[in-house]
């Protein structure tokens, strides 16, 4: 049914959805009635037709219901004159808007709409106002009509507002080929392509649908293995009921279009290629020759300040970074890599006074705590860069550099290849860089292993710290965690305690410990999230037990999660306009269950979600290991459930256990504990920036003294 009618008044109006609730009187009838549904940007008095329906609302009885709002315009005389004297149409004045109407009638507008070629028969018209006139009329309906349309192909208010920020003729790009946004636009996923598609009618057999999936399989492929390539054969092996030819075909369409790259059978999403090239090209740049400088007197006055005598390799360390452009410091818990650290900062500080020093890390965890090793600014890489979370962009890039003159990163391991490119492009020739990681930790989530292929390109300086000095209350962790680096028997002492038991019981002994726990200073890790002893069980018993429902508490289901207040919840997604970030654990302070928001206390900032974000919340009484990379804690448990073996394996225990600080539990299988602290992973991760980097003959240049 379509209904032409004026908006009269707005009732309600949700600018994030642009759903409106509003009061309109037909133009034929003058019937007066609500409607309601989304109607982009709402005009008082605007005339608009309504597609939809009459609907019972259970509350608020009859009402329209908006399908699709379209803004109508004037058909008579003094609307058609008001409307081409307005700001959409400089220089028209009101005798050019009267001679349009007496030459092409009434409803001209929409004959001009339709052929703009009509505004040639009005007298005395010249090529620069016919230009103005088509593009006003265009700009009034074209947005609102691609609007109205891309609903009809089942795209959401969000997914649209993408499209029409990113092209200014969405429609034909569309039509020219509607996989083009998954493609182009960040965030346009896949099954929205496809489902873009369907409501087209692109048959099941347009080469267009089979490299979005070859262009899909290489994207999940490559994040689900870490690799930042895959391999024809594993191409070959995943597409099923298509030739070999086809598939190949269709890669070198890709190719040609710069999705992909192929380099010696390799397939590479087009990115993955470029930042590998990326960080090879941009070490070359930041190793140089510096001024020698002996810091011996510097160290001893280090040691008297903070009461410390350092280890010679902690000294030749320190040394080595005022030697050297680009430097990598690794070593397991305990072998202290901060006090190192804390060390070439103060040292640093002294002997350049004027220098721009910058700390960061991956996670706001790990950078808080490097920013406790001096006053230097510590921040995470996401917010040094200035990343962009609508477009996955960064502010801060070759064109716009950092200025910094020394920059110190914290927990590299965590490190992507993508984000280390886009650090490297960001940093000025003259900046040098020290890395600090566990190189025996867990991977990036992201592709590549980036960390691991600079220690092994033999390019970058590398101090591996081995002697713990850690002693005091937990020492047995880091001899733990030294005895799975090494393959040695392990021990459970000193702060470690193994609570045997089967998989049915370990629920039992983790509430039994827990119990009288301060919430703060503790962290329950586990590997998997189903389960009898999986994350999302463990984290609904210990919502029972440290949150009871209650009264005085106001909670909000959310799919099958209750969120109550008093909760312990991390964040899903990055949101670096709130300066929070995935990973990140707060407490629910508040929760409005009217507006369905929840406001979560993150620390340093308190953060509301509404009904769009609640999905980026999930419980942290336990989390996964990966989430709890570049964090520590007093006092963690870690589950080992015989149902993950799977995923258990070295890194993974390594990288669990030397989260504590002080006391470590862990609960589950001792047998099995000790058969995968020595089992190295399946698969490595395939990447070529090891190789990269060596062909590049990266060299030191003698003629680039750094002028700091």
């Amino acid at each position: 049914m379509d209904i032409e009618a004026r908006l009269e008044y707005i009732i309600f109006e949700n600018k994030a959805n642009h759903y409106v609730v509003a009061g309109f009187s037909e133009l034929k009838t003058y019937h007066t009635f609500t409607a309601a549904g989304r109607i982009e940007d709402p005009i008082e008095d605007q005339e608009y037709v309504l597609e939809g329906e009459y609907v019972k609302h259970p509350k608020y009885g009859e009402q329209f219901r908006v399908d699709m709002a379209k803004k109508k315009l004037p058909s008579h005389a003094d609307a058609i004159i008001h409307f081409l004297c307005g700001e959409n149409f400089p220089t028209i004045g009101k005798k050019t808007a009267e001679s349009i109407y007496e030459t092409l009638g009434e409803n001209c507008l929409e004959k001009i709409h339709d052929n703009p070629k009509l505004l040639h028969e009005v007298p005395n018209l010249s090529a620069k106002k016919i230009l103005i006139i088509q593009k006003g009329i265009q700009e009034f309906t074209g947005f609102n009509e691609a609007y109205a349309k891309l609903l009809k192909y089942g795209l959401s208010p969000r997914q649209i507002q993408m499209l029409l920020d990113t092209y200014d003729n969405v429609l034909d790009v569309i039509e020219e080929d509607c996989f083009r946004p998954y493609y182009e636009v960040y965030g346009f996923g896949y099954k929205t392509a496809c489902k873009m598609a369907q409501a087209i009618g692109i048959s099941n057999d347009d080469p267009r649908r089979l490299d979005a999936y070859i262009y899909e399989l290489a994207r999940q492929l490559s994040m689900a293995t870490g690799n930042t390539y895959i391999t024809f054969a594993t191409m070959f092996q995943n597409v099923r009921g298509v030739d070999e030819t086809t598939i190949q075909e269709s890669i070198d369409r890709l190719v040609s279009m710069q999705y992909l790259y192929v380099e010696n059978m390799r397939i590479y999403p087009f990115t993955l290629y470029e930042d590998e090239v990326t960080i090879a090209k941009e070490l070359k740049k930041h190793l140089f020759n510096v001024e020698q400088i002996d810091v011996e007197d510097k160290i001893k006055q280090v040691e008297f300040s903070l009461a410390i005598t350092y280890d010679q390799e902690q000294k030749d360390a320190i040394q080595l970074f005022f030697d050297r452009s680009f430097m990598i410091l690794t070593g397991g818990p305990g072998t202290g890599k901060t006090t190192t650290v804390k060390g070439i900062l103060e040292i640093a500080k002294d002997m350049f006074p004027d220098a721009n020093i910058q700390l960061c890390a991956p996670t706001g965890r790990a950078s808080k705590r490097l920013a406790q090793l001096s006053n230097c600014d510590s921040r995470t890489i996401h917010s040094l860069l200035q990343w962009n979370l609508d477009d996955n962009s960064f502010g801060k890039n070759e064109e716009e550099p950092l200025d910094v003159d020394f920059i110190i990163v914290d927990e590299f391991s965590m490190v992507d290849t993508h984000l280390f490119a886009q650090l490297l492009k960001a940093l000025p020739n003259h900046c040098r860089i020290l890395l600090i990681g566990d190189e025996d930790q867990l991977e990036s989530v992201g592709p590549g292993k980036v960390l691991q292929d600079l220690i092994q390109s033999d390019t970058i300086d590398t101090v591996h710290l081995k002697k713990i000095f850690r002693q005091s209350n937990g020492s047995g962790i880091v001899t733990l965690a030294k005895e799975i680096r090494e393959e040695t028997p392990c021990h459970y002492e000193d702060g470690v305690e193994f609570v045997e038991r089967t998989t049915p019981k370990i629920m039992d002994a983790l509430i039994d410990y827990v119990k009288d726990m301060d919430l703060d200073s503790m962290q329950i890790l586990a590997p998997m999230y189903k389960g009898a002893a999986g994350i999302d069980e463990i984290n609904r018993q210990m919502q029972v037990l440290f949150n009871p429902k209650s009264p005085q508490k106001n909670q909000i289901k959310v799919g099958t999660t209750i969120f109550r207040e008093n909760d312990k919840v991390m964040l899903l997604k990055n949101l670096p306009d709130d300066d929070v970030f995935n990973g990140d654990i707060g407490t629910i302070v508040e929760i409005d269950t009217k507006q369905n928001v929840i406001s979560v206390d993150f620390t340093n900032t308190i953060v509301d979600f509404s009904t769009d974000f609640l999905y980026y919340l999930k419980h942290a009484w336990c989390i996964s290991v990966h989430k709890s990379q570049g964090n520590e804690y007093q006092t963690v448990f870690c589950i080992v459930d015989v149902n993950a073996k799977n995923m258990l394996e070295k890194r993974l225990l390594y990288t669990a256990i030397s989260r504590a600080k002080k006391k470590l539990y862990i609960i589950g299988n001792k047998s099995l504990f000790e058969t995968q602290v020595k089992l190295k992973q399946k698969r490595m991760r395939q990447t070529t920036l090891q190789e990269r980097i060596t062909s590049l003959k990266v060299e030191k240049t003698e003629n680039k003294i750094d002028k700091i």
